[in-house]
């Protein structure tokens, strides 16, 4: 039962609310309120309303937590922390490869902003170092003692990974049986005259800044569940095709390494790999394969085979045909699939369209020009314009065009080819050839497995559309900053595919997009009120944002209901 008591102090009197018990058979205060003195509860009767609170800060927890618990759960920080030593005071190497990692995912940018974000994530209270620990020169200064096997040295990086394969393993969070490989490039801001990179390099940028260098990025993933496990950053002059041997030899290694038999895994690669002599590396590593083959490698008859005697396969897999058939492809007999996918084949016609839309245009207000008696053209010109606006994808199939130069002047004359397109609708749009050793497979199957190069497509995507993971802009300068920034990037990846993964159970079905998008809403609100007495402390409330549903079940999965409260004494910074 509550009553009001005074206790005297300095002369005056202090009232409080007290619950009393009885412990171990005496009467005793189990609890007591400070109410203050009586002039003060008058005027909280007279005024009736609560005190108004100093400042509100905005807590980033949703997020920033989520990819913490994941890094806990699934071992990469206790990896992190065993390669890299805490030191004295401060944090260590792994809280800023971690941090680096987190604020890609969460808020993409130079490290000259990742000291004020860290201020306002749940990250400042859960770790306890000050924001300041967090400026660039920082994170150069720990990064620059990451070996990465320049000069003989041991690759710490490459260490880690194999480390984080080994923890995966025994946690049974990859399937060991389906690894999808590809490889990408990233353009980057390093300067011509830049002689200490020789990572970055001009080539063929897949982002159409060719003027600009880069560099190339191979990566293995877990192709059921999503989880990286190795990657190899590559001069950017080097062709996808010349890279696979490299990459493939790491990844054998791998497999060896971690005691996992070569042949119960099957590889899955994209055509830009498809080559005799890496048909002839994938056979004398004893692994399974599945590779797409070019359009022109693959048998006439067998590619343009009639939609409808293509066998529709599961609902597993709606709207995709599929047939398989032994036939000999690199001078040997493999399973060649091939499938035809509506979803693709719409997306492919809507691609064409477009680039029609605005090639054939564009070539009649040439035709135009060069009529014009003041038109001045010189052949290699309009030829190059004419080539950039066919450059879509089968484009050109279906454009034809007459340049012909008649009494000084330039003449063209252009047509679309209709049978060329009614062809290309019949027998192109929506297809992809595959081939593989699994001979004993069927076309579904096949397919199904292939579907796993997919997730490294979206990968990419989410890395150069930011939309996952802000892999750019990419300033460093150096070989060694190259190859840590895509460490931790990739890492942030598999962070993601982690949580991802977990949060089926809340919500089956949940897009990646989906769930960056719900978890940025979970925030934790700070507010500071002013003390209840003269020398006493600032109070702090904590509140969590309104949750719908869906972020409930998420947060509840996600284990974010232990990281609300910030540890004792911390005392969240106003903003």
């Amino acid at each position: 039962m509550a009553s009001l008591i005074a206790k005297r102090k300095r002369r005056k009197l202090y009232y409080y609310i007290v619950e009393s018990a009885r412990v171990e058979g005496k009467p005793r205060i189990v609890h007591q309120t400070y109410l203050g003195t009586v002039e003060r509860i008058a005027a909280l009767i007279q005024d009736r309303t609560a005190p108004l609170p100093l400042s509100i800060t905005t807590v980033d927890l949703g997020l920033p937590g989520a990819l913490w618990r994941a890094a806990q759960q699934s071992g990469v920080w206790e990896v992190l922390e065993a390669l890299w030593e805490k030191p004295a005071s401060g944090p260590s190497t792994a809280h800023y490869l971690l941090l680096a990692a987190i604020h890609r995912i969460c808020q993409p940018g130079p490290k000259t902003e990742v000291a004020d974000w860290y201020r306002h994530s749940i990250l400042s209270s859960l770790w306890g170092f000050s924001p300041e620990r967090f400026t660039s020169p920082q994170f150069w200064d720990a990064f620059d003692g990451i070996q990465t096997g320049s000069d003989g040295e041991e690759d710490e990086l490459e260490q880690a990974q194999s480390r984080l394969l080994a923890v995966w393993k025994d946690q049974q969070l990859i399937s060991r049986r389906l690894l999808a490989y590809d490889t990408t490039n990233f353009y980057t801001w390093v300067a011509s005259t830049n002689t200490r990179n020789t990572l970055a390099q001009r080539g063929h940028n897949k982002q159409g800044r060719h003027n600009l260098r880069q560099v190339g990025l191979s990566y293995v993933l877990d192709g059921e569940n999503g989880l990286s496990l190795c990657h190899h950053v590559y001069p950017g002059n080097v062709a996808d095709a010349e890279e696979f041997p490299v990459a493939l030899g790491r990844i054998v290694a791998l497999l060896d390494r971690h005691q996992i038999a070569r042949d119960t895994v099957t590889l899955v690669v994209d055509k830009g790999s498809a080559a005799l002599a890496n048909t002839l590396e994938l056979e004398q590593a004893g692994v399974g394969w599945i590779s797409a083959l070019p359009w022109n490698q693959a048998p006439e008859e067998f590619r343009e085979r009639a939609v409808e005697e293509l066998p529709a396969l599961s609902s597993n897999q709606p709207g995709v045909r599929a047939a398989a058939e032994r036939m000999v492809v690199h001078g040997q007999e493999y399973l060649c699939v091939v499938k035809h996918s509506a979803s693709f084949a719409s997306e492919q016609l809507h691609s064409v369209t477009t680039a029609l839309s605005k090639a054939l245009p564009a070539m009649r207000r040439l035709s135009v020009e060069l009529a014009k008696p003041a038109a001045r053209f010189t052949e290699a010109g309009i030829r190059n314009k004419i080539a950039r606006w066919l450059s879509g994808a089968f484009v050109s199939e279906l454009v034809r065009y007459q340049l012909e130069q008649r009494d000084g002047r330039w003449h063209l004359q252009f047509d679309f080819d209709t049978a060329a397109f009614e062809h290309l609708l019949a027998h192109r749009l929506g297809r992809t050839t595959l081939v593989t050793n699994r001979r004993e497979w069927t076309a579904e199957q096949v397919v199904e497995a292939y579907s796993g190069q997919q997730q490294i497509e979206r990968v990419f995507r989410g890395l150069k559309e930011g939309d996952w993971l802000g892999w750019g802009p990419m300033y460093h300068w150096t070989d060694q900053k190259i190859r840590v920034h895509a460490f931790y990037c990739m890492l942030g990846i598999s962070l993601l595919q982690y949580i991802h993964r977990k949060a089926q159970a809340a919500w089956a079905g949940l897009s990646m997009e989906q769930l960056l998008e719900e978890l940025r809403q979970i925030q934790q609100f700070a507010l500071l009120y002013p003390p209840q007495s003269e020398k006493g402390p600032n109070r702090v409330a904590l509140a969590l944002s309104t949750q719908t549903l869906a972020q409930q079940s998420l947060a509840k999965e996600l284990g974010l209901d232990a990281l609300r409260l910030p540890k004792e004494g911390n005392t969240p910074a106003a903003s």
